[in-house]
């Protein structure tokens, strides 16, 4: 299964490198999901994780850690959403484990978007928690990553069954087109948008992830 999804991964890179989706960088149409002072519009997906996992906003930004220690959870929009475009700038401390999540459904099926910052890790791969794993691995994704620095995220899905997109820092790394499983649609159409504080230990001890500039545009 690995090495058919590296396959996959390896093939979707190699288009990448060819430059067959530049980043959209037109911002017109975007509309704020934070508003850089409370959690307005947010919640804890308490359906899937309890109410673990502690998010506050400190200096204008989205701050997500471990509560207690080695539980986390999502942090989700209350309204949902279908065809869009994601956009935030992310900061992890290393090692962290969180992600931008598409069209979650209260049980946490979606696709992610992963934020995977710890040995071994992928930064900029497709996961889908409760619909399959991994779609898509990305190893050479943490290589865009900066360090100590706020990094671009962008992600795009639209469709049923989507095609999902996303770029890290402007350098395009996904371009997966998701097919029916079984005659059913793998994650429904329509769901709302989140970001992770990953449970367990391999998040380290007292760090956190840190969000800002969250917003969407939604497509037809």
């Amino acid at each position: 299964m690995f090495k058919k999804s590296f396959f996959i991964g390896s093939v979707c890179l190699l288009a990448l490198s060819m430059g067959m989706f530049p980043e959209i960088k037109n911002t017109e149409g975007f509309n704020p999901l934070f508003d850089g002072r409370s959690l307005d519009g947010w919640r804890k997906l308490t359906e899937y994780s309890g109410d673990h996992g502690n998010w506050s906003v400190q200096e204008g930004v989205l701050t997500g850690e471990q509560h207690p220690e080695g539980k986390g959870g999502l942090l989700v929009t209350r309204k949902k959403y279908r065809n869009f475009e994601v956009y935030a700038e992310v900061k992890a401390d290393y090692p962290v484990d969180s992600g931008i999540f598409l069209r979650v459904q209260p049980n946490v099926l979606s696709y992610q978007i992963t934020i995977d910052y710890r040995p071994e890790g992928e930064v900029g791969a497709l996961y889908c928690p409760g619909g399959g794993g991994f779609l898509v691995h990305n190893p050479e994704g943490t290589s865009l990553w900066e360090r100590e620095e706020y990094n671009r995220v962008r992600a795009r899905i639209q469709g049923q069954p989507p095609r999902i997109q996303a770029w890290i820092n402007g350098t395009p790394v996904l371009n997966y087109k998701d097919t029916a499983q079984n005659e059913k649609m793998r994650v429904p159409e329509k769901g709302f948008i989140g970001i992770q504080v990953h449970p367990g230990p391999s998040w380290g001890k007292g760090n956190k992830i840190y969000f800002r500039k969250i917003s969407v545009k939604e497509l037809n």
